[in-house]
């Protein structure tokens, strides 16, 4: 059982990394003045706390009622229908690039955490790399926050962070295929 329950475990915190991802995308459109959808964001919220809801007693149990699968099920159904439509065509605006770089950041950073998370709950080492990212995410996501505060009080951001974000928005693009496929895991890892 405790393989299954980590491997569970391992894909509920994918899961809410995915939740994290939509919701952060909606919330820099939303600051930046950008065409957002409210109700997502709304929907996208009540299922992040849905699915953080069940670790408590996860954590305790290392099992997972039919009905907790069955709701986990719906809403990684519902995460794959949102993500179908998280990558725009045609061209990208600055504004919308900074917001899927803060949504990737927050999300990996999210998962990274989880990861660490679970190796203290099932008490297991968690390759050190994990350990080594928490600063990383941490300066990034403080770096994505600022340029948003900074484009939102209508102040100059400097070339060189628009490089960086220009990059990084590169990175996210070169892994889009694995982001979206990514998401069929989910259901493999809790079990349905």
């Amino acid at each position: 059982m405790t393989m299954d329950a980590k491997k569970a475990y391992n894909g509920i915190v994918l899961l809410t990394g995915y939740l994290q991802r939509l919701f952060v995308f909606e919330n820099i459109q939303k600051q930046l003045k950008l065409p957002y959808d409210a109700k997502r964001i709304e929907k996208v919220k009540e299922l992040f706390e849905d699915t953080l809801a069940m670790l408590p007693v996860f954590e305790q149990t290392k099992e997972l009622t039919d009905s907790q699968i069955s709701k986990l099920k719906s809403v990684a159904s519902e995460v794959e229908r949102l993500m179908s439509g998280y990558f725009k065509e045609g061209p990208v605006s600055f504004h919308e690039k900074l917001a899927y770089v803060g949504s990737t950041l927050y999300s990996e950073q999210h998962v990274n955490l989880g990861i660490i998370r679970l190796g203290k709950v099932f008490q297991t080492e968690v390759n050190r790399d994990f350990h080594k990212r928490v600063e990383f995410y941490e300066e990034r996501t403080k770096f994505i926050d600022t340029i948003v505060s900074l484009i939102r009080k209508k102040k100059p951001v400097e070339e060189k962070a628009k490089e960086i974000i220009e990059l990084w928005y590169a990175n996210v693009i070169i892994n889009k295929e694995h982001i979206l496929n990514d998401i069929k895991s989910i259901g493999q890892l809790i079990g349905f």
